[in-house]
């Protein structure tokens, strides 16, 4: 039976449409992977924000009942003391003192705990934007790496498809001398045997 064009390109479009339905989903599946990994990380990094916002809003009310117990603590004495004779005041004098350098001592802590957890922020969020920066290169490289391998794929098909045309070839040289009279299959235009 003779070979012509037209049976060999719809050969080559049921390959497509065989390649497009195997690749497709695969392809779209790891579209869909991709998407929930970055939705995934970007929800993390939201929670995060989230947390040390709270976190910070936390410990700034609690210094903020802290000062005004000590502030309330320390008008207390002071109406307490009002009346009070020399030596009271001397005593009040010196007690004013030492709540001055606890007020002084709790503000230098506060401050420090402000700053240790504003560092501590800045480095978290640094990670956090580090590890979102390298799970996007990873990404990137998975992708160029899967783009690669659908490459060498389709590289692989039209070898194959020269193979079957090579094959096709090698048998109407053995089946001409033969049968006379037949038409003889015929390569595709153009094809060059390698």
């Amino acid at each position: 039976m003779g070979y012509n064009n037209a049976s060999y390109s719809t050969e080559v479009a049921g390959v497509d449409k065989i390649r497009d339905l195997l690749l497709g989903n695969q392809m779209q599946d790891y579209d869909r992977r991709f998407s929930l990994l970055e939705e995934r990380f970007l929800q993390r990094f939201r929670e995060i924000e989230s947390e040390m916002t709270h976190k910070l809003s936390s410990l700034e009310s609690s210094a903020k009942k802290q000062m005004e117990s000590f502030t309330a603590e320390l008008r207390e004495e002071k109406d307490l003391r009002i009346d009070a004779n020399k030596e009271i005041e001397r005593v009040e004098r010196e007690h004013n003192d030492a709540v001055e350098k606890r007020l002084r001592s709790t503000s230098d802590q506060l401050s420090r705990l402000e700053r240790e957890q504003n560092d501590r922020l800045t480095q978290e969020v640094q990670l956090l934007r580090e590890e979102i920066r390298r799970r996007h290169e990873d990404l990137q490289h998975t992708i160029e790496k899967m783009f690669a391998e659908l490459n060498g794929v389709k590289t692989d098909r039209n070898l194959l498809a020269s193979l079957f045309v090579e094959v096709a070839r090698c048998l109407n040289q053995d089946i001409g001398p033969k049968s006379a009279g037949r038409s003889a299959i015929e390569p595709p235009r153009g094809w060059v045997p390698s």
